[in-house]
C-alpha cells in the first residue's frame, strides 16, 4: 500500500516537474533570445565605437594642423566610408568637406545636425540615415570630437550602412531559419536587414513588426500561419535600434512539435516500471518476511535444545561469554552452577527413554520457576544443565542452588513410575576477573567435589 502512494506521488512528482520544466526551458530560450538581440546590439555599437576610433586617430594625426588644405581632407576622408566627410572646428563652422563645397565653409552648421551639435560638446555621435552628397545613396554619419592645439575640432564621415561590415554580421546574427533581423534609425528607416529587402523603412518590410515594436520593446506577433516573438533593443551610443523576429515554431523547436512528447513517453515508461516495481516490491516483502520468519525459526532450532525448549550450548557459550566480559568490565562479581542429575543413567535403563526425558522437562521447568529473570540457564548436553549467573555472589548462587535442589525434590512423576523427586549435584564458581573456559573450569571441579561427597551435600563451591 505505501509503495503504491508513493509510485503515485513520484510520479505527481515527475509529471509537475515535466510540465515545470517545460516552462522553465520556455523561459530559458526567450531570456537567450532576449539576450541574443541585447549582444548584437552591443556588437553594433562596438562596431561604430571601432569605426570612431580609426577616425579620431587619423583626424589627431593628419586634421589638427593650423591649416588643413582640400587635398589632405579628401585623402583623409577617401580612407574612411563613403567618401563623405565634413570637419568642424571649436564653434561649429566649417573647415573642409568632402566632395568640396565652397559654400559651406566658414558657415556655423552644427545647431542644424543632432550629431554635429552632440560632437561639438565632446560625444561622440551617428546621425540617421540620410542622402550621401556623393551619390545620393543613404548613408549614416559618424561623427567624433578630438583635441587641438587650437580647441576642440569635430570630423564625421558618412558611412553607406549596407555595404558595410554590419550588413554582413546583420545577416548570420540569429541561428533560426525563418528569422527577420532589421537594424533601423529613430525614424524606422532601414540601416541593414535579414533577409535582405528592397524596402526603406521598418512599416514597408514588416508593418505588423513596425507596430508592435512601437509600443514595446518584445511581445508576440500574430501571423496567417503561426505566431511569432520579436524584441527589439537599443544600440548603445546611437538612436538606432536592432529588432529580430522569429516563429515561435522555430524559437521553441527544441521543446515543442514532435520532441515535446518525448518527456510524457520517459514519463509513460517510468509509470510503468514503476507499476511493475511495486509489483515485485511486494513479492519481494512477502518473501523476505517468508524468510526471516524461516531464518528466525532456523536461528532459535541452532540454539535452543529441542527436548527443553531451553538455551543448548551453543547459546550458553555466547551468553557466558558476555558475562565474564562485563564482569570484567564493571568490576562486578558473577556466578555460574554446573547441574548434573543423579542416577539419570539408571532411571533411563529402568523405565525407559519416555521417563528419562520427562524428568529432563520437569528438570528444565524447575530452573524456569526457581531462577531470577537475568539469569540465563539452559541445558549443556545428556543430563547437565548450566546457569549463567550475572552480577551474583558466592551468596546469591548458594541461594538459588539451594532453591533449585528443593524444587528439584519436589518433582511428582508418579503418573510413569517414577519414584517421586529427582536428586541433582550442583557445583558452584564465582569469579570477577575470569575467563569463560576457568569459570567452567570452576565449576566443573567444583560439581565433581560434590559428587564424590555425597549424600552428605550435592553442593560444592569453587571460587576462580
Amino acid at each position: 500500500m505505501l509503495a503504491s502512494v508513493g509510485l503515485v506521488v513520484v510520479l505527481g512528482v515527475l509529471a509537475t516537474g515535466i510540465v515545470v520544466s517545460r516552462q522553465h526551458s520556455r523561459s530559458g530560450i526567450l531570456t537567450n533570445y532576449r539576450l541574443r538581440g541585447t549582444t548584437s546590439a552591443g556588437f553594433v555599437s562596438a562596431f561604430i565605437a571601432q569605426q570612431a576610433a580609426r577616425e579620431r586617430a587619423a583626424a589627431e594625426q593628419l586634421l589638427a594642423g593650423r591649416d588643413v588644405s582640400a587635398a589632405r581632407f579628401e585623402l583623409v576622408a577617401g580612407a574612411f566610408g563613403d567618401g563623405a566627410a565634413v570637419l568642424l572646428d571649436d564653434h561649429g563652422r566649417v573647415l573642409a568637406t568632402s566632395p568640396p563645397d565652397a559654400f559651406l565653409l566658414g558657415r556655423s552648421i552644427a545647431a542644424h545636425f543632432a550629431h554635429l551639435a552632440a560632437a561639438e560638446r565632446g560625444i561622440v555621435s551617428v546621425s540617421d540615415l540620410a542622402p550621401s552628397p556623393v551619390n545620393g545613396e543613404p548613408v549614416a554619419t559618424v561623427t567624433v570630437p578630438f583635441a587641438t592645439s587650437r580647441g576642440r575640432r569635430v570630423f564625421g564621415v558618412a558611412y553607406r550602412v549596407s555595404g558595410s561590415g554590419l550588413a554582413a554580421f546583420v545577416d548570420h546574427t540569429i541561428p533560426y531559419p525563418e528569422h527577420e533581423v532589421y537594424l533601423v534609425d529613430s525614424a524606422n528607416n532601414l540601416l541593414a536587414a535579414s533577409p535582405r529587402t528592397l524596402a526603406s523603412t521598418l512599416s514597408l518590410a514588416d508593418p505588423a513588426l513596425a507596430r508592435a515594436a512601437s509600443r514595446s520593446t518584445e511581445g508576440s506577433i500574430a501571423g496567417a500561419r503561426s505566431a511569432s516573438t520579436f524584441t527589439a533593443a537599443r544600440v548603445p551610443g546611437t538612436s538606432w535600434r536592432l529588432l529580430i523576429k522569429v516563429p515561435d515554431s522555430r524559437l521553441y523547436a527544441s521543446i515543442d512539435g514532435a520532441l515535446s512528447v518525448i518527456p510524457w513517453l520517459i514519463f509513460t515508461l517510468v509509470a510503468f516500471l514503476g507499476a511493475l516495481l511495486v509489483v515485485l516490491y511486494g513479492r519481494s516483502l512477502a518473501d523476505r518476511a517468508r524468510l526471516a520468519t524461516l531464518s528466525g525459526a532456523l536461528e532459535k532450532s541452532a540454539r535452543t535444545d529441542p527436548l527443553t525448549n531451553l538455551h543448548n550450548r551453543r547459546a550458553l557459550d555466547g551468553y557466558l561469554r558476555l558475562a565474564t566480559a562485563q564482569a570484567r568490565r564493571h568490576g562486578e562479581p558473577m556466578s555460574v552452577l554446573m547441574i548434573d542429575l543423579d542416577g539419570f543413567k539408571q532411571t533411563n535403563d529402568r523405565y525407559g527413554h519416555a521417563a528419562g526425558d520427562a524428568v529432563l522437562c520437569a528438570v528444565a521447568d524447575c530452573l524456569r520457576s526457581a531462577l531470577r529473570t537475568e539469569d540465563v540457564y539452559g541445558r549443556l548436553g545428556g543430563d547437565e544443565f548450566l546457569v549463567v549467573m550475572p552480577t551474583s555472589d558466592e551468596d546469591d548462587a548458594r541461594i538459588v542452588a539451594e532453591r533449585l535442589t528443593a524444587a528439584a525434590a519436589a518433582i511428582d512423576l508418579s503418573d510413569l513410575g517414577v519414584p517421586a523427586g529427582v536428586a541433582m549435584s550442583i557445583g558452584r564458581a564465582t569469579a570477577i576477573d575470569t575467563t569463560p573456559d576457568r569459570i567452567l573450569a570452576a565449576a566443573d571441579l567444583a560439581l565433581y567435589d560434590a559428587k564424590e561427597r555425597q549424600p552428605a551435600t550435592a553442593i560444592s563451591t569453587f571460587s576462580t
